[in-house]
């Protein structure tokens, strides 16, 4: 027997929810890395290494490209869910019909 699909709409749903979630959280965290900057940067006279604005870029950088990787993600997942359910749907229906011949 055909394992059954458990991925439903409501799977979907949490994910995004959960996409939703980080975010919201990054877009948080980034002001307050701002701010935080902002009070940081006027202290320091002679700094050694990359400006912190550069670094904060590729932080900002490396976040989004994580994001995207997470919406890529989502969309394989479906689609995944997507064609197991309508093979596993296949499978089931022919197994009825050899049942329904004995």
């Amino acid at each position: 027997m055909a394992p059954k699909n458990t991925t439903g709409p409501n799977d979907y749903d949490s994910v995004r929810a959960v996409l939703a979630t980080i975010e919201g959280q990054t877009r948080q965290t980034l002001e307050l890395l701002r701010t935080l900057i902002g009070l940081i940067v006027p202290m320091v006279d002679e700094r050694d290494g990359p400006p912190l604005e550069d670094l904060i870029a590729t932080l900002v950088a490396q976040n989004r490209d994580l994001l995207a990787i997470a919406r890529r993600t989502l969309v394989d997942v479906r689609v995944i869910g997507d064609r197991l359910g309508a093979s596993g749907g296949q499978e089931e229906n022919g197994q009825r019909a050899k049942s329904d011949e004995n």
